[in-house]
């Protein structure tokens, strides 16, 4: 009979320690730190569209309510700025510029589309479910955020993180001579 073969119950015992041994070293190693966001954006997310729940090979979307919007601490002030008629429409312009500013630091790039689904990210309707503007902000008029005159804003996306705005101006049409614009 080998050496093995005598002591096998008490290997057998050894190997077992050092198994838990190693298990529970490996519970106490620590979580790595979560990523730093800003909490006025990360407190309220919800998920994503890759959060999904598989049932029987097939994907469906979670079916649990959106989270309530929360206001972003700067909405009020920021819908003052767009809307207040003391302010001139170049400083008015320059407001939605840094709205648009302010979103970028929240969600990383431009909101998506036209005027009107850039008022709906603005207003909460995004993945994090944070509001910049209030929906009863002044400056946004019919669903579309408007100039000192009243027509709608023009936005064009030039990259993830700039974008121009385009005022009709006094006349009240695009890309005329009196348009005022902001990148």
């Amino acid at each position: 009979m080998s050496y093995l073969q005598r002591h096998k119950f008490w290997l057998i015992i050894a190997l077992a320690v050092v198994f838990l041994v190693l298990a529970t070293r490996v519970r106490r190693t620590p979580l790595p730190p979560k990523p730093a966001t800003d909490d006025a954006f990360a407190e309220n997310s919800v998920p994503s569209a890759t959060d999904v729940a598989r049932d029987g090979g097939t994907l469906e979307m979670k079916s649990e309510p959106l989270a309530p919007v929360v206001m972003h601490d700067a909405a009020a002030e920021m819908s003052n700025m767009l809307a207040n008629p003391e302010r001139n429409p170049e400083e008015r312009i320059q407001a939605v510029r840094e709205v648009l500013y302010l979103f970028r630091q929240g969600f990383g790039d431009n909101p998506p589309g036209h005027n009107e689904m850039v008022v709906s990210a603005l207003i909460g309707e995004n993945n994090k479910r944070t509001a910049l503007l209030p929906k009863d902000s002044p400056a946004i008029k019919d669903g579309a955020l408007v100039d000192a005159w009243g027509t709608p804003y023009w936005f064009h996306a030039l990259s993830a993180k700039q974008m121009e705005i385009r005022s009709a101006g006094p006349d009240k049409e695009l890309f005329t001579q009196d348009d005022l614009v902001v990148e």
